[in-house]
Parts: structure tokens; sequence; C-alpha cells
């Protein structure tokens, strides 16, 4: 049977899907072009729920987050299955062979793996993609097309992309002192790293030593002999980590390196400036950002040390404001927790307030140029669907800073979205919640 057949096949319902093999080979096909063209994963993710197929069972069904995952695992093993540069992919008579070869990487428990039971059973993981909490997904790169031989641990990427959103938020939001950002910033991920390592002692525990190393490499401090060149639509744009890691724009496992020989009292090896391992835009697992995004290497939505860091960074920049009320005067509504806490209040207001409060706040954004006239409304609109839910147990009184406080912080953790840090694939039908920099 061709793969034509059998897709008219399990599509009309002649073959029933039974298995998660089953749904692993109906992926497989779709994937022999999916992963080269538009949105990748997530055009063949789309697919696969508008037919019904799912790699989740009974709650984690249709989990965006486990479905891409597996997309992102058989785009991986496909890289790493034959040379591409001969065009040589493995066809869909190779696929018993190919599902065997990389069955560590596709088996129906894999995930458990990568994902904390926890982390993939949150309403946002099963709603947008996002990275896994406990190992890196496989690379292929140095050699062509092979999985990467490295000394270090499954986790690599857990520190520097976390301190990579460290360093595009001081960035962003220079609002909050240095040494205020980052007590707060090493105090989230204590907490989140210590949570997991006590669910899953495979999980690294906590190091200050170690979360600084990387903080010293992304931040700008001036007093780190090395510093990453982040730039200005870096740090504005959408998060781009997973796409400058896999074109090997960072060296990431020699920079761990470095660090492991540091705390053991060992010597690096000096050499080139630039990775033997890892080329800038090296294919296959970089080339154009397009690769990266087809692979699954590029979540729309981040960790939860980022997103308990941003939330935290929030919470702090709103202090002391509204204590006896709201006035629109005291926000500054360049910052968007400021926007985001005046959403808050117009919750909380009956609903002619409400209506006048939205309007103010929206003729005040898009004059402070952080969004434009026609998006304005609709910003507002979707932020409040969102806000209310959450702000009715105070049936209309707004609760003292304190509270309000742990609200906001408890909003953004759950909607992370609302921080717009990350390219969402135009098919997740997901508002973009993008606002513009600030002059």
């Amino acid at each position: 049977m061709s793969a034509e057949e059998f897709l008219t096949n399990v599509e009309s319902g002649i073959v029933p899907v039974t298995c998660h093999e089953d749904v692993l080979r109906i992926a497989f096909i779709y994937l022999d072009e999916g992963l080269w063209t538009d949105n990748g994963v997530f055009d063949v993710v789309k697919k696969l729920h508008t037919h019904g197929w799912s790699f989740g069972e009974d709650e984690l069904r249709f989990n965006r987050t486990l479905d891409v995952f597996y997309l992102a695992q058989l785009a991986a093993a496909i890289y790493s299955y034959s040379s591409q540069l001969e065009g040589d992919f493995p066809s869909f008579s190779d696929f018993p062979a190919f599902y065997t070869a990389h069955h560590a990487l596709l088996h129906s428990s894999a995930w458990r793996s990568y994902y904390s039971t926890h982390f993939l059973a949150q309403r946002t993981t099963a709603r947008l993609y996002r990275p896994p909490d406990l190992q890196d997904l496989p690379d292929s790169s140095s050699p062509l097309c092979q999985p990467r031989h490295s000394t270090v641990f499954a986790h690599v990427l857990k520190l520097p992309r976390w301190a990579y959103t460290v360093s595009c938020t001081r960035r962003r939001q220079p609002f909050l002192p240095f040494v205020t950002l980052t007590v707060v910033a090493l105090s989230t991920l204590e907490a989140t790293m210590t949570r997991l390592h006590t669910a899953y002692p495979s999980a690294p525990p906590y190091s200050e030593s170690h979360a600084r190393f990387w903080l010293d490499y992304f931040t700008p401090d001036p007093s780190p002999s090395r510093l990453a060149k982040i730039n200005s639509r870096e740090a504005w744009g959408p998060n781009s980590f997973g796409i400058l890691v896999a074109q090997g724009k960072y060296d990431i496992h020699g920079l761990e390196a470095e660090y492991l020989a540091q705390v053991s009292g060992g010597e690096v090896a000096e050499g080139d400036d630039e990775s033997e391992q890892v080329k800038w835009c090296g294919l296959p697992d970089g080339g154009i950002g397009e690769q990266a995004w087809w692979r699954g290497w590029e979540e729309e939505l981040g960790s939860e040390e980022e997103v308990e860091f941003l939330a935290a960074v929030a919470v702090e920049e709103t202090v002391g404001l509204g204590l006896e009320g709201m006035g629109m005067d005291e926000l500054d509504l360049s910052i968007r927790s400021h926007i985001l806490l005046a959403v808050m209040h117009a919750a909380v207001k009956d609903r002619q307030e409400r209506e006048c409060f939205l309007g103010e706040l929206e003729r005040r954004m898009v004059q402070k140029g952080r969004i434009d006239e026609e998006r304005a409304g609709r910003w507002a609109k979707e932020a409040l669907g969102i806000i209310e839910p959450y702000v009715r147990i105070w049936q209309g009184v707004w609760p003292g800073a304190e509270e309000r406080g742990e609200m906001l912080r408890r909003i953004l953790v759950e909607n992370a979205q609302l921080f717009a840090r990350w390219k969402v694939s135009p098919l997740s039908k997901q508002f973009a919640f993008e606002l513009g920099p600030r002059e």
C-alpha cells in the first residue's frame, strides 16, 4: 500500500486509527511535505486535530504541546535517519525500520522523559506549544544529521533560555534597578527549579553560581569579561532563543563545558572563537530561521521559570499603584504591567464606568505609541476577557495592594500569552498581544 492509499483509507475511516504507532505513521506522511513549508509542525498538528487524531490520551488528548512534541521528535529523527546532503529522506515503506531505529524518541511514553506531568497538564501548556521542562529536545547537528555528543547534562538550554529572557527584559523594561531585577530572576528560578527537582530528582537542582554564570553572559552588566550580543531588535521582537541556538549563534555546549571546568577547578582547552561543533547558520538545525520553526525548535510560550520571572517583574513594577483606587494619571502606559493593572481595575467597575475607563485607556495607549488605533480596542477587549473571570470574586470592590499583586501574578502565570514574548503560530487562533517598542 502506498502512502497516498494509506492516507485515503484512514481519512475516510476505512482503516481505523487505534494506537500511538498509527498516529505516528500518519504524522510521518504529513511531515513529508509539511516539514518544509509554511508553519511546519504547526500545520501538521492542525491536520491531525482536524481529523480527530492526537498522541495524548484522556486529559492529555489534543494537548498542543504533547502533539507538537511528537512531531518535533519525528522531525529530529527524520534529519538523523539519512543524509540530507544527498536529499535522501526515509519513505513510507521505510517507516517500520525508521520507527525501530528511533523508538527511544518516538514511543508512547517518550514524553515522560521530557515533560513533567504537572507542567504538561497546565491549561496554557495544553493550548500553546512549550519547551520541555525535564530535558532538551534532541538536535541533529555536529556532525551533520547526527545527535550532538555532549559531556554536559541533558537540559543544557534551561538556564541559557532563562538568562536570555532576563537580558531581553532588562533592555525592554529599564524601570527596575539591575540589582532588583537580578534578585527577582534568581528567586523565581530557585523556586521553580527546587519544585521540579523535588518532584523529579533527575532534574538538575538549583545552583546560584550556575545561574549567575549564564546571567553574566547574557545581561549587559559591564563587569563580565564575556558578553552575548543581543541587539534591540532581538530584545523587542518575540523571543527567538530556540531559533538562534538552532542556527548556532550561541555555543551553548561549549560555554556549559567552560562553567563545569570552572567549578571543578579544571581548564578549558583553548580554541577558535567559533566552536568546531557549532557553526552560525549551520545546517540542518539552522540555516534560515524558518527551518528551526518548521522543526518545532521555537516555542509558542515560554518555560515555567521564564513565565514566573516575567510575572514577578510585572508585580514589582506595579507596587504602590492604586492604593486608594486607580487614577489614570498615576499609570505609565508605556509599561505593559501598568496597562494590565488598568484592565484589572476596569474589570471591577460597573458597565458604564468600565466603558469610559477602557476608552481612556485605549486613547492613552495609542498616544504613547505602543499600539495603533485600529488594534487598541480589540487588545483591551481581549485582555479584559481573560482578566475579568479572575477578579469577579472581588464583587466590584478594588482590593488592597498585596491581594491585587498576587492576583496579577496569578493571571500572568496562567495566561502568559499576555506578555506576547513568543511567536504564536497563526493557526493557534490566539489573539496577538504585541505592543510596539517604546520611543
